[in-house]
C-alpha cells in the first residue's frame, strides 16, 4: 500500500503532475507555436524533471493531442450550455453558443494557438478533425434545437459550421495578436452575424 505524501495520495500526485505538464504546454504555446515547444521548456515551466514528462507522454505530439482533447471538453461544455427553453430564439441560442466557444479561446491564448496551429497539419490530423467536427456538430445541435431537418440540410449545416469553426479560430488568433481592430463585443457580433446568415441560407424559415 502506497502511503499518502503530505495528505496527497499517489494517484492524486500523478494527476497533479499531468495537469501541471498540460498547463505548462499551453503556456509554452501561448508564447510561441507548436514548433517552438520543447520537452525541456514544458518540464521547466511545470517545475518537474523530464522523467515525469515521459511518464505521461511519449512525445511532444502526445502532449499536444492531450491538450486538444482537453480543449474539446472545454469547448463542448461551453457550447452545450445555452438555454434550450422554448422561448429562446435561434439567434439567441446561436449567440450564447458562439460566446461560450469563443470565450474558451479568448480567455487562454494558448488554446487559440493550439487550435490554429493544428488546423490543416498532418501531425495531429485525427485530433484536429475530431475537434472541428465536435464543435461544429454541437453548435448546430444547440442552435436548431428540436427543429426537424432533412439529411441534406443537416449535411449543409455541418459543412457551414465546419467552415465557421476553422475561420473563427483563425479570426480569434488574429484578434488576440492585435491584427483585427475590433472590440471583444464587435468580434463576437461579427461571428454570430456570419453564422446566422449561413444557417438562414440553409433554413430560411428558422
Amino acid at each position: 500500500m502506497v502511503r499518502p505524501f503530505r495528505g496527497v495520495s499517489a494517484a492524486d500526485r500523478v494527476r497533479q503532475r499531468r495537469d501541471a505538464l498540460l498547463d505548462a504546454g499551453l503556456s509554452a504555446l501561448a508564447d510561441g507555436s507548436l514548433a517552438s515547444v520543447t520537452v525541456d521548456d514544458v518540464s521547466a515551466r511545470a517545475g518537474l524533471s523530464k522523467r515525469y514528462f515521459y511518464e505521461h507522454f511519449r512525445t511532444r505530439n502526445d502532449l499536444f493531442a492531450a491538450l486538444v482533447d482537453r480543449l474539446i471538453e472545454q469547448v463542448t461544455a461551453a457550447a452545450a450550455s445555452p438555454s434550450r427553453a422554448p422561448n429562446t430564439c435561434m439567434l439567441g441560442r446561436l449567440e450564447e453558443a458562439v460566446v461560450g466557444v469563443v470565450s474558451v479561446l479568448i480567455e487562454d491564448p494558448g488554446n487559440a494557438q493550439l487550435f490554429v496551429d493544428t488546423i490543416g497539419g498532418d501531425q495531429l490530423r485525427d485530433s484536429v478533425q475530431r475537434t472541428e467536427h465536435s464543435i461544429a456538430a454541437i453548435l448546430i445541435d444547440v442552435t436548431i434545437a428540436n427543429t426537424q431537418v432533412t439529411a441534406r440540410e443537416r449535411t449543409r449545416l455541418d459543412m457551414a459550421a465546419l467552415i465557421l469553426v476553422a475561420g473563427t479560430a483563425q479570426a480569434v488568433s488574429d484578434w488576440l495578436n492585435g491584427e483585427i481592430e475590433l472590440s471583444r463585443t464587435e468580434l463576437l457580433e461579427e461571428i454570430v452575424r456570419l453564422a446566422s446568415a449561413a444557417i438562414h441560407t440553409i433554413l430560411p424559415d428558422l
